[in-house]
């Protein structure tokens, strides 16, 4: 068994100075990656690295960043120096180099054991010293070095509880670590003190070398460690989620579909994931306005993904469909067609469903369906756009309006009807129906006929295989009576037109208008404000292998019109996007995203408002003020119009009664702490404690329970007999609809 105590207490222990460091007064030239001290201590064998270059600078910016939207009371910066104080027992930190560069990382320092793998695991943080002897005498928590140079750092919290830490000199660093790694500690640190190491920048190479110097802020996790150090614990707990699954399905609780397939293909990508991938790295750069990320990923060389990740002929040609991303939209996203990618990548994919598919697939069917990919990427020619926007008064509540380049009208029209036939009675069906969906796909051709365009239609139709689970009624209230298609082929420009979702039909005229009058429409064709906005925060976007922008309060609107729980709607004002763009070449996929402080703002906003309007849906335009009060509620009549069910959430009481519903809000609206996400409790009227939750009443067998008992299902789901009278109603409702 693995002591999970011990080790969250060590990460804690270790990580905390890091994640609370940073803090900036001003910037320091970074040094050349080829003689960066830092990488060259932090050990080669890291599982994982995270590392801020210039504290005091990088934290400002965080907290010039955050200004305005950030719930917490004081700035990153402000935080920094306090938490340091209290470790060092010093507000003046003597001996640290605030203006530094800081790093914490996680490293293996011995042979590693299957039944307890984080054993020889040193976690450990690097802090930039002036002097590390005016770092240990001049801070009161800091005791003197022993023999191996290790002093001890005892840090004694409010309560008068104690806590000890070690550190150590590592050329010009403070190593520190938790108190039972002394030997790990002083192992380490010898090593390095005795050599000169490589470390970890002998491991990266030199692109990744220069994003972990230059970059504010940089991690990187060594995929290939992390797989032979926890992949079989991690395939062994799968394999339990995957019996515990089948068991709830049997006794009718489990999630819709086969999970037990489900399980396998994720197992299967999980298993792809950890022996293809080299390691996976995260930069931050914070500005005033705007936060950029890049994620990378790099694969082991000559693997399945390192041929996958390469650059083709369009990889510096710019994509010139980008002129159709629109305003408004929840998603834009745009590819640009790297034939060599997504036919490897179909090919990957398509095989892991081989490997999970039940034993009725036959090797004729993969084949199929693999050259059926092949027959759709030599139909399209250079790229592809679409842009998606929600529109909750149809349904489904979203149309998706996708511009195509094709290559062979012939080609594209027979992958459109084989791909029908599948989705009806082949491999994709089997498929669909392992997660808990059937689907038929029909087809019309030439239905209309659009200023010379010919106008086909297509309609898929997609139901629950469990329609009265929640995930079932989602299902319903998402794609309702199926999603409609319309596409026609504009010959002049070789271009797609095609709408798909709740309003085609009157959809399809315009883009058609568009296409014909535009043709290829290139960026510097733009005319959409938001997308320009978004996409000139990522340098090059336009000849990314893929780019677009993502609106999370719209797409936010969406979900709460498709949950099976009523919710209220949002009206959200939002007009900024999150944008991002990527490219594959040499091994490597990375992806640039840029956040506008505007949009984190509007984010902030829209969770805000709908938790609100949830608080106070169920509050009555007027009503009886009745009060809760221990010693005179029993003497004051609830009014049956006004009266809710409460639970009190003290084990040693568990009163469970009815109050005012007005009483209830009133005090949520009087106590409530806007900084905090906390909701407040009423008093109950038997123990006098803070203590009070809305709870139900069943139905069925009476019982009273806590609102929301039943994880993932509808909030009056009775955990004693499973009764919900919301699950009855919506069921009763939809019989009535299909008599009718």
């Amino acid at each position: 068994m693995i002591n999970s105590k011990r080790y969250r207490n060590t990460f804690v222990s270790a990580c905390l100075v890091f994640l609370v460091l940073a803090e900036g007064l001003y910037a320091q030239s970074p040094p050349e990656p080829a003689s960066d001290k830092l990488l060259q201590i932090i050990p080669a064998e890291s599982l994982f690295c995270a590392r801020a270059n210039n504290f005091e600078y990088t934290l400002n910016t965080i907290d010039q960043f955050l200004m305005g939207v950030s719930p917490m009371p004081m700035g990153l910066s402000i935080l920094a120096r306090t938490q340091l104080a209290k470790v060092f027992g010093n507000p003046e930190l003597n001996g640290v180099n605030m203006a530094g560069n800081f790093a914490a990382f996680a490293a293996l320092t011995g042979k590693q054991t299957e039944d307890n793998p984080t054993l020889n695991i040193f976690i450990a943080v690097l802090i930039p010293v002036t002097d590390f002897q005016q770092l240990i005498t001049s801070n009161p928590n800091c005791g003197p070095t022993d023999a191996n140079g290790v002093s001890k750092i005892t840090i004694t919290d409010t309560s008068g509880k104690s806590s000890t830490m070690l550190t150590a000199q590592l050329d010009g660093y403070a190593l520190i670590s938790s108190a039972n790694n002394y030997d790990k500690l002083v192992t380490i640190a010898k090593s390095t003190s005795t050599a000169k190491p490589t470390g970890l920048a002998g491991v990266l190479d030199d692109a990744e070398t220069k994003k972990a110097v230059n970059e504010p802020l940089w991690a990187y996790g060594n995929v290939q460690l992390a797989s032979k150090t926890f992949g079989p614990l991690v395939f062994e707990q799968l394999e339990k989620m995957k019996t515990i699954m089948e068991g709830m399905k049997s006794s009718g609780q489990g999630p819709v579909g086969n999970p037990a397939a489900v399980m396998n293909m994720y197992t299967k990508i999980l298993e792809l994931l950890m022996k293809e991938m080299q390691s996976l790295s995260l930069t931050i750069s914070p500005k005033q306005n705007a936060c950029n990320l890049t994620i990378s990923a790099s694969a082991v060389p000559e693997t399945d993904m390192a041929n996958m990740l390469v650059a083709d002929a369009s990889a510096d040609q710019e994509n010139k469909l980008l002129g159709y991303l629109k305003d408004g939209a929840a998603m834009n996203f745009a590819f640009k067609m790297n034939k060599t990618f997504w036919n490897q990548l179909n090919n990957k994919g398509i095989d892991i469903i081989a490997a999970t598919a039940d034993a009725n697939t036959t090797a004729e069917d993969i084949t199929k369906l693999k050259m059926l990919a092949a027959d759709a990427l030599s139909a399209v020619g250079e790229s592809m756009v679409c842009s998606f926007s929600t529109n909750t008064q149809i349904k489904p509540p979203f149309v998706a309006k996708y511009v195509i380049d094709v290559n062979d009208q012939k080609i594209f029209d027979k992958v459109i009807e084989e791909a029908a036939e599948m989705m009806n009675s082949g491999l994709l069906a089997d498929l669909n129906k392992s997660m808990g969906m059937e689907t038929s796909y029909t087809i019309r051709r030439a239905v209309d006929i659009y200023k010379g365009v010919s106008i086909d239609s297509a309609k898929l139709v997609i139901k629950s295989t469990e329609p009265n689970s929640p995930q079932g009624q989602m299902l319903d209230k998402m794609y309702g009576g199926g999603i409609e298609y319309r596409w026609g082929i504009v010959k002049v420009a070789d271009l797609c037109a095609c709408v798909i979702g709740g309003d085609a039909n009157s959809a399809i005229h315009p883009l058609i208008d568009e296409v014909k009058a535009s043709g290829r429409k290139p960026m510097q064709q733009q005319s959409a404000d938001e997308v320009k906005a978004a996409l000139e925060l990522l340098p090059q976007a336009n000849k990314a292998d893929f780019v677009g922008t993502y609106n999370f309060p719209r797409l936010l609107k969406m979900t709460t019109a498709m949950s099976p729980v009523p919710m209220p709607q949002m009206d959200i004002q939002t007009k900024s996007n999150i944008a991002f763009a990527g490219k594959v070449s040499n091994g490597k996929i990375a992806m640039d995203i840029a956040v506008p402080k505007e949009h984190l703002t509007e984010i902030v906003a829209a969770v805000q408002t709908m938790k609100l309007q949830q608080e106070t849906a169920e509050q009555p335009p007027s009503a009886k003020d009745i009060k809760p009060d221990k010693n005179q509620a029993d003497s004051q009549p609830v009014d049956i119009h006004d009266a809710i069910w409460v639970k009190c959430k003290n084990t040693d009481c568990g009163a469970e009664y009815q109050m005012s519903k007005t009483a209830y809000y009133e005090y949520l609206g009087k106590h409530r702490d806007p900084a905090s996400p906390k909701t407040p409790s009423p008093v109950c009227k038997i123990c006098g404690q803070e203590s009070i939750a809305l709870a139900v009443k069943c139905e069925k067998c009476g019982s009273v329970f806590f609102k929301g008992a039943v994880p993932h299902d509808f909030a009056d789901r009775c955990p004693k007999c499973n009764y919900s009278k919301t699950a009855e109603e919506r069921k009763k409702a939809r019989q009535q609809e299909q008599a009718e």
